[in-house]
Parts: structure tokens; C-alpha cells; sequence
């Protein structure tokens, strides 16, 4: 009988297929797991990224707005005026310093097209 028993080494090859259907199994089922765990971490890593891109781009908001608020003050009449008067010895002139010129005729051909005929007498044709 013992002979029988070393002949056979297929039978105990049968359990085997279905233990590595199982080991198959499992490790998809780990593969695919540690897909899902990778791809969330990814996520989560990718939103804290965006929070703080967001905070960063509310702060850059706030500073140009500063910024802005502080040009219009630093370019303002006023203070340019003051500036002026200050530093460069400038001031307004009073009415009496000032000369108004007449504008210029404005000529209603534009640039470049022909030059109007000259003005006939009335009544000539």
C-alpha cells in the first residue's frame, strides 16, 4: 500500500488549485485596497494643498487691495500738491498769471482725404 500512497502525488494537487484561487483572491483584494488607501491619501494631501493655495490667494487679494488703497492715497491731488508746493517751489497760479488760448479750428475731413472745394459766391452755379 505504501506504494500506492508515492504513485499518487496528483491527488493533493487538487486542494492546491483552490488554495491558489484564494491567494489570488486575496491578493487582489490587498492590491485593489491598497489602491484605495493610495488614491485617498493622494486626495487628501491635494486638498490641503488647495486649502493652502486658497489662503495664499486670499492673502495676495487682501495685500493688492492694500496696496491699491495706498497708491490712491500716495498719487493723490492732494498730497502731490503739497509735494509740489513743498519740494519743488511750485503753487497755482492766480487767475492773473494765467493766459487761456483760443483752440485751434477743428477741420471735419479726417486725415489723409481730399481737401473741401473752396466756397462759391450764392447764386452762382
Amino acid at each position: 500500500m505504501r506504494a500506492r500512497q508515492a504513485r499518487s502525488p496528483r491527488s493533493p494537487s487538487r486542494p492546491r488549485r483552490g488554495r491558489s484561487v484564494v491567494a489570488l483572491v486575496l491578493v487582489g483584494f490587498v492590491l485593489v485596497a491598497a489602491a484605495v488607501i493610495w488614491r485617498r491619501g493622494y486626495g487628501m494631501a491635494r486638498g490641503m494643498e488647495l486649502r493652502e493655495l486658497d489662503r495664499h490667494r486670499v492673502q495676495l487679494v487682501a495685500q493688492r487691495a492694500s496696496l491699491e488703497r495706498e497708491l490712491e492715497e500716495l498719487t493723490g491731488r492732494a498730497r502731490l500738491g503739497a509735494i509740489a508746493e513743498q519740494q519743488l517751489g511750485m503753487h497755482v497760479p492766480a487767475d492773473s498769471q494765467m493766459i487761456v488760448l483760443p483752440a485751434p479750428p477743428v477741420d471735419p475731413a479726417p486725415p489723409g482725404s481730399a481737401p473741401p472745394p473752396p466756397p462759391t459766391a450764392h447764386g452762382a452755379p
